[in-house]
């Protein structure tokens, strides 16, 4: 079956940025090269540039999706009727699967490259996770009430940097930090909330 003009596009988009989160993550943003990106993904840097018009504009696409896909793990726990302690079990889950996927080793590395790339522009830091995490605790019930919002802006970047950890050391120290862990550390956050 041929693929109409648009599916084409897109096929060739998402192989660009599945390459160009390997370049990246093997080399780093600044040495990855067009070139090699546009080899690995089998297609003319002219695709790139066709594509995403520039190397910044195919970094943001590769963060997008890489938000993406962890928003969709989350996609779930955007059930209202879930309690502040089910959503925060349920973040605790998606970054463990993150954290024991057969990628993970590339995705850490890539992770590691962003950190440095967030320093110097402030577009890749509003991609990151930390403001999709508050929208989900909004009015959340704990056992104080509910979630306000400012309650929210506090923990979310809390519960990104404490399971941004555990999935670094689950990645470099293979078995040292299990489900069980994950939860129990993203559970013991709930005392930031006490007034």
């Amino acid at each position: 079956m041929r693929l109409t003009r648009s599916q084409s596009r897109q096929r060739n988009r998402d192989a660009l940025i599945d390459a160009a989160l390997v370049e990246m993550a093997e080399r780093g943003y600044q040495q990855a090269r067009l070139d090699d990106i546009a080899e690995r993904a089998e297609l003319t840097t002219g695709a790139v540039y066709s594509i995403f018009g520039s190397k910044r504009n195919l970094l943001l696409a590769v963060v997008s999706r890489y938000a993406d896909e962890l928003d969709g793990h989350l996609a779930e726990l955007s059930d209202p009727r879930l309690s502040l302690p089910e959503v925060l079990t349920g973040c605790a889950d998606a970054f463990h699967q993150v954290a024991t996927a057969s990628d993970a080793r590339r995705r850490f590395a890539f992770e590691l490259e962003l950190a440095g790339l967030m320093l110097r522009d402030p577009t890749v830091l509003s991609l990151t996770t930390s403001g999709r995490l508050a929208e989900l605790f909004v009015g959340r019930r704990h056992k104080d009430g509910e979630v306000t919002h400012e309650q929210a802006e506090q923990l979310a970047p809390a519960l990104a940097a404490l399971l941004g950890g555990l999935v670094r050391r689950a990645v470099l120290e293979p078995g040292t930090v299990d489900l069980e862990y994950f939860r129990r550390s993203a559970l013991a956050l709930t005392c930031l909330l006490r007034t």
